[in-house]
């Protein structure tokens, strides 16, 4: 017999439901999720509930009050506190043998109650690194000690975020699991397949990709900076930039030569920009751990990856599927667009596709069901 695992997470995007679906089938059904219906969106809401039925349970009415700067996207800039209408009544109806949380606050007080009251272990899922925070208030660093005294286990995504719980918040390694973070991989990758099919490959210069907000903790306009010193060198190069934000009108106005603003795209539309670039580039100032990294290695892309980006020492292998640079450095980010030139891309496609099938929904949820077992074997 599998234990009954409720995962309580109140926002996730598309790329969780596989994992999600994964998981709940290694689980042989015993796994329910619940979430807010006010944070995920609509589509994904659709199939979250296709994935896992009558395991889904959405919350309808929640409430958020928000404190600091809400202007700003970096981390520990503002406070947002929830008030989930309804929650702790859904919860009591579901009997659990485990309790997951995402993260320390949110919905976790709530997970936490409802762990205490089935006396059933309570774990955690986490995701940020000492980067990310690097600004952490010292009250916010006590109650997260407060809440790991109540915890039996973690889940995260790699050896960053391990390394923060163990030296910032004093955890024990030997209850931390690593790897459970997965891209929608399959879905992307056969996506992908199937428009490059029968395409020839270009001659003339690199076509870059970056997928993501347009905010400035995602630092385009640094890599925009050195893109007007790059193309004197590389005149075929073109760079295409998918994504919306409060940066968009300041970006475009930079008039930066072969560059391509496409706007927001539907993320089931996401693979048709993949499958148009050579390399995928991400300068984000500070990031746990971009899902578009692992998006775009499923599509056979290699990656220049940020130093700020948690994911790297697990995705991105310098010289063998890319490239890791500092965007805070203009060199830096010169010398990365060369390297591309002078590179084997289809090598380094073909390494990309390698790492990261060890992060497949199913790798990830075959970890994430050992971490879990082994509270219940404790």
């Amino acid at each position: 017999m599998r234990p009954t695992v409720l995962w309580v997470n109140p926002s996730f995007a598309d790329y969780r439901v596989p994992f999600y679906r994964a998981l709940s089938e290694r689980l042989r059904g015993q796994f329910h999720l619940v979430y807010s219906e006010n944070r995920v969106e609509p589509r994904c809401v659709k199939k979250i509930q296709a994935a896992l039925g009558s395991h889904a349970h959405g919350l309808s009415d929640e409430k958020c009050l928000t404190l600091g700067n809400r202007n700003s996207h970096f981390s520990c800039s503002s406070l947002s506190i929830p008030y989930p209408s309804g929650l702790n009544r859904l919860l009591s109806t579901i009997k659990a043998d485990v309790v997951i949380a995402e993260g320390f606050f949110q919905w976790t007080p709530w997970a936490l109650l409802h762990a205490r009251r089935l006396r059933v272990p309570l774990l955690i899922a986490y995701e940020r690194t000492a980067h990310t925070e690097r600004n952490c208030p010292r009250w916010r660093k006590l109650y997260r000690k407060w809440i790991s005294r109540f915890t039996s286990a973690f889940l995260v995504n790699g050896s960053l975020c391990r390394e923060y719980l163990i030296q910032s918040l004093g955890v024990n390694p030997d209850i931390i699991t690593e790897g459970i973070m997965a891209a929608d991989s399959e879905e992307l990758s056969s996506g992908v397949q199937e428009l490059r099919s029968g395409n020839a490959s270009p001659t003339q210069g690199i076509t870059w990709l970056y997928v993501g907000r347009l905010i400035e903790l995602k630092g385009i306009h640094q890599l925009l900076n050195a893109w007007q010193e790059h193309m004197e060198r590389f005149p075929h190069d073109k760079l295409i930039i998918v994504g919306d934000g409060p940066e968009r009108a300041k970006l475009e106005a930079m008039n930066t030569p072969a560059t391509e603003f496409r706007g927001p795209v539907d993320y089931d539309h996401i693979h048709k920009y993949y499958a148009q670039a050579d390399v995928f580039i991400i300068p984000t100032l500070e990031d746990n751990w971009s899902l578009v990294v692992p998006e775009a290695m499923a599509c056979g892309l290699p990656i220049a990856c940020s130093c700020y980006n948690g994911c790297h020492p697990e995705l991105v292998k310098d010289g063998l599927n890319g490239k890791v640079f500092d965007p805070l450095s203009r060199d830096s980010i010169l010398d990365t667009l060369a390297y591309f030139h002078s590179a084997s891309l289809p090598a380094m496609s073909q390494a990309s596709c390698e790492i990261v099938e060890l992060y497949s929904p199913y790798r990830c949820a075959h970890r994430a069901c050992d971490g879990i077992l082994k509270t219940i074997i404790k």
